[in-house]
């Protein structure tokens, strides 16, 4: 192992990312979510997909050169990630997403024709932390099976939400709606590791624990058919509402064939001052009672380290890739 500083692997990521063909307006945000996710322990949304981003930025599969374009409806901001990375789009229409908040309480930003969008938590961070309560979701390639289908019909489908507390960090929750992420499936077969039980079946529909059977079949969702309801309303926000294209015809994240996933992310952000001006006391006591039942409030996990232990295989390959190897 060896121990980086955060702000040495976000300027590594960034090195690698521009140097395989992404403007610097374009990769700045990836880096921040790539070295945040690590910070954060959360290593699958983090240097796992380093690679894959400069692979597919070298085939034109992602285009570093996007120039996301947002647009305002009254509430509704929408942008068009013109195939590039989902933190661009997300960056270029933040200030129009908190501005109509704040003007109006309430504004909902559509994302299109976007990429991977990591960790669902950088999006809904920031907004809380400027005082909003905020939901963000994206669809991904299908990869996850409804109870009972032997067909994958959905993505991981992530689902994040943050409240903006009076003192500390936000409560935060980012989590994905299958039983665990295609990731995490991807790294336990690289390692030769088993999956959990519940987590994934295989082509045939039966309960399998092998990763590699599992990526030949299919996830599962969280929660059983509860679960599955959410990631159809996911699906339904992110495809039929912004205009990402279904989870079925997304291509795939983790390779460079396929062209551009196209896949859309939907975010929505309140002014809690505008719905009830007692919120910041009745989550202090909402926490209170969390607290005093012997648990934390969702979101202290995701404290930022100033350091991180890396794998050394994967430190140099990030250099390799930055021509800093």
């Amino acid at each position: 192992m060896v121990l980086v500083p955060t702000p040495v692997i976000e300027q590594a990521a960034f090195a690698a990312l521009t140097l395989h063909g992404a403007t610097a307006q374009n990769a700045r945000p990836v880096a921040r979510s790539i070295a945040l996710a690590e910070a954060e322990g959360n290593a699958v949304c983090g240097l796992f997909y380093l690679p894959h981003f400069c692979a597919q930025l070298a085939v034109g599969k992602i285009d570093g050169g996007a120039c996301p374009t947002p647009t305002l409806e009254g509430a509704v901001v929408r942008v068009d990630a013109a195939m590039g990375f989902a933190q661009a789009a997300f960056a270029t229409g933040f200030p129009l997403l908190t501005q109509t908040a704040k003007t109006l309480g309430v504004a909902a930003m559509a994302i299109r024709n976007s990429g991977n969008a990591l960790a669902l938590g950088h999006f809904v961070r920031p907004l809380a932390e400027a005082g909003f309560f905020s939901v963000a979701m994206s669809n991904a390639p299908a990869s996850v099976a409804p109870p009972g289908a032997t067909a994958r019909l959905f993505g991981t489908n992530p689902l994040a939400w943050a409240a903006p507390r009076r003192e500390g960090p936000p409560i935060l929750v980012d989590q994905s709606l299958s039983a665990v992420t295609k990731t995490e499936v991807l790294m336990r077969k690289a390692g030769r590791k088993a999956l959990e039980p519940g987590w994934a079946q295989d082509a045939r529909g039966h309960p399998t624990t092998n990763a590699a059977m599992a990526l030949e079949g299919s996830l599962l969702p969280f929660g059983g058919q509860k679960g599955s309801n959410i990631a159809l309303m996911v699906e339904v926000l992110c495809t039929a509402l912004s205009g990402g294209v279904l989870s079925v015809s997304a291509s795939p994240l983790g390779s460079v064939e396929g062209g551009p996933p196209r896949l859309g992310q939907f975010i929505l952000a309140l002014d809690p001052t505008r719905f009830d001006l007692g919120f910041e006391e009745a989550l202090a006591a909402l926490e209170a009672q969390v607290t005093a039942a012997g648990l934390r409030m969702p979101g202290r996990a995701h404290e930022v380290a100033q350091e991180v232990d890396l794998a050394e295989d994967l430190w140099r390959n990030t250099l390799t890739l930055a021509g800093l190897g």
